[in-house]
């Protein structure tokens, strides 16, 4: 909590009013007043993002679901009591309710002027800055309520998950199924081969098992009487986690009467290129491969149908249909040289086959495909092949080597089931855990007799995973469970880091209007002597920024050696330019303030160090500190661009800063949805300030940045 943001809240109740209001009677969202006709009047709320000064104006902008709205107080048209209040009370992160009227600034941009404006929601926090905010992967998991307020992608792609549930629920209705609600407690964790998580039944004092599946429960939904059904729900299975695995996931199961596998087939083509029409206007999309690049897929139908056993002989020579035990298989896989990722001592055959298809073909697949007539023992609820007794009936559908469907004709024999539920329950008397469990209950069902049937299963945070180019199902998923973190609170990451952004940059017309690059002088003082303690202060006083202040001094050193300058000095700059801001308890008005110049002076730095450095804060200090050397240009250009390149690499699949290309940057630029707060404007002055193009800017701090990757964590 911030001593100076919790002043401010009593200072509001002291005027009178409440700083965390019961309501507001808002007229238009955000996106709606930003259509509207020059004064006409509108009432908005939002979250503000942006704050800044500029004489007799103040400037904010405003956020909430479906946008941004730029907004803003004329000091003529209100009380100078009131402008000051905004001055003093508003801070980024705070939610405020406005009136007053649409106009068009001079350069085009939709604002309202505000006539009036209300505390709503008073912020004892600093949020995280745009692309610094979120120190790390891991914080976005923890603080998801963080990662969705600063970054609009991540927002976006929740937006998109609940449409796809939504379209996916529509298209079901649509074809004649109803949706069904089974238990999540189950006496028996039937309808898949995974391990369940088990708890204990107070009231009944007995153990219970937390559903690996819906299956057992929508098939007797069909006993009953029912034609065709489905279900979305959270699917818990105690195995291991990795990026394409979790043990809380969510699934769609659906069964329907009188169909087999094939026409199961045919209505999932239909159903997934009725959805990607839908919500992305294409049957392609970019998909990330196991490498992190992009790779184009096509979701056309008719997909490919491969058979299992002979892509699994083609791949790694071996058929398993030949090896009729799990001994057999275990020779034949020790005899090749496969190390499985598993112990295989304990599985039965069935799994080492699953196993041996997940190591050495799935990861091929990369088009939609299905892959089909999959074998008896790994199939216990699908129903045999008429042709080839060994095999079932059965097809998954895997697209960039995730497994996204899973279907099968039913087995509706009870006395099949039986039996294969007694062949499961001897495999795991014998070691296997993944086995399927024995499920009276179920097979008593079927003795009352169910229709011919195919089922159908699709894990939603996969699909959804790769329609959004994401290679971690974390990031599908708004809460996942992490382990509780020790000694180290994470909200020190998250909200200690209100970084570049937030320091009001409202840039003055004279950092345009500076004399080209040919005419500026290089440094006027050299301190390139300070680098061993430069990177002393970094180690003792640089926390959430330190990656920041590494990224820059790198990319400032670069520069140095592109425009003739001391590269020691430049890159002493780089690194303490921000060096205060874990230290302003949230005041960023202080930046490059009192507490900046007392840290130099603990290694007697020059004032020209200082001056270098205030000299990035414009809106502060650029009529005592111009833009009047080269060090001076490029620390203010480079500022904005080392956080952005972060960004960039934080959305990679691979989170690697050497996947990052210089076309990747610039694209992203172009894309103002994108680490919005970040003022590309400052970037792009590279050109009029430094002489040099965008891109080549972009080359020398991103390869600067790639040189120092593993300071940087990434």
């Amino acid at each position: 909590m911030d001593e100076f943001r919790l002043k401010k809240a009593e200072a509001i109740r002291a005027g009178g009013k409440q700083p965390y209001a019961a309501k507001f009677d808002r007229t238009h969202t955000l996106t709606e007043a930003k259509t509207l006709k020059d004064r006409k009047k509108t009432a908005i709320a939002g979250r503000v993002v942006l704050f800044r000064g500029m004489g007799k104006m103040i400037f904010a902008t405003l956020q909430d679901h479906t946008g941004r709205l730029q907004i803003a107080w004329k000091a003529d048209v209100i009380s100078e009591r009131e402008f000051n209040a905004v001055l003093e009370l508003i801070d980024l992160g705070d939610i405020i309710g406005v009136s007053g009227e649409h106009f068009t600034t001079q350069k085009g941009e939709p604002t309202i002027l505000v006539k009036e404006w209300t505390m709503l929601t008073k912020a004892l926090r600093s949020p995280p800055e745009k692309w610094h905010g979120i120190a790390d992967q891991e914080t976005a998991w923890r603080q998801r309520y963080l990662d969705l307020t600063s970054n609009r992608e991540t927002f976006d792609r929740f937006t998109f998950r609940s449409d796809f549930i939504r379209l996916m629920r529509e298209f079901y209705w649509k074809n004649g199924f109803v949706e069904m609600e089974t238990p999540v407690l189950v006496n028996a964790a039937s309808g898949a081969l995974a391990t369940p998580f088990v708890t204990h039944h107070e009231a009944y004092d007995m153990d219970v098992f937390l559903r690996i599946a819906t299956e057992t429960f929508l098939k007797e939904c069909l006993v009953g009487g029912f034609d065709r059904v489905f279900e979305v729900g959270r699917i818990f299975r105690n195995e291991g986690l990795d990026p394409s695995h979790l043990q809380d996931f969510t699934m769609v199961e659906h069964y329907a009467s009188y169909w087999d596998y094939e026409e199961n087939m045919r209505f999932t083509e239909d159903m997934l290129s009725t959805l990607m029409k839908e919500l992305t206007g294409s049957m392609k999309v970019n998909i990330p491969d196991r490498e992190g690049n992009l790779v184009e897929v096509n979701f056309k139908p008719p997909w490919p149908k491969l058979d299992i056993a002979e892509i699994i002989e083609k791949d790694c020579g071996i058929d398993f249909r030949y090896c009729k035990t799990a001994d057999d298989l275990r020779a034949a896989i020790t005899k090749k040289g496969i190390k499985l990722d598993v112990d295989i001592k304990a599985l039965g055959r069935g799994n080492l086959i699953d196993q041996l298809y997940k190591k050495v073909s799935r990861p091929k697949i990369v088009q939609p495909t299905f892959v089909t007539k999959h074998p008896l023992d790994l199939s216990p609820l699908a129903r045999r092949n008429d042709d080839n007794p060994d095999s079932t009936d059965r097809f998954q559908l895997v697209v960039g080597g995730w497994e996204i469907v899973n279907a099968y004709s039913e087995l509706i024999d009870p006395v099949d089931q039986a039996q294969r539920f007694d062949a499961q329950s001897k495999a795991s008397a014998k070691g296997d855990s993944d086995a399927h469990r024995k499920d009276d209950e179920y097979v008593k069902a079927l003795e009352y007799g169910c229709p011919p049937c195919s089922g159908w299963g699709m894990g939603v945070d996969r699909i959804v995973a790769l329609l959004t180019q994401q290679g971690n199902l974390r990031d599908v998923v708004l809460f996942p469970l992490m382990k509780p973190e020790k000694a180290v609170s994470y909200e020190r990451s998250a909200t200690s880091n209100v970084h570049q952004s937030s320091k009001l940059k409202a840039q003055s017309s004279s950092v345009s209007s500076l004399p080209p690059p040919s005419s500026m002088l290089l440094e006027h003082a050299s301190y390139g002597h300070l680098l061993p303690a430069a990177h002393g202060l970094l180690e003792a006083h640089a926390d959430a920024t330190k990656a920041h202040l590494v990224a820059t001094g790198a990319a400032m050193e670069a520069l140095a050696k592109k425009f003739g300058g001391d590269t020691q000095t430049w890159k002493v700059a780089g690194m303490l330019h921000d060096l205060d801001w874990d230290k302003l308890d949230k005041d960023y008005r202080e930046h490059c303030g009192d507490t900046l110049a007392h840290l130099l002076s603990t290694i007697k730095a020059p004032e020209e160090l200082l001056g270098d450095i205030r000299a990035h804060y414009q809106s502060m200090y650029g009529e005592k500190y111009p833009l009047d050397t080269m060090l001076r240009k490029c620390l203010y250009c480079v500022d904005e661009l080392t956080g952005f390149i972060i960004a960039v690499t934080y959305v990679r699949p691979s989170k690697k800063i050497a996947d990052v290309e210089v076309k990747s940057v610039t694209k992203k630029l172009k894309d103002k949805s994108f680490a919005a707060q970040v003022d590309r404007s400052q970037i792009q002055q590279c050109e009029a300030l430094l002489g040099i193009p965008l891109d080549e800017f972009v080359q020398i701090t991103l390869d600067a940045m790639k040189a120092v990757a593993g300071d940087l964590g990434l």
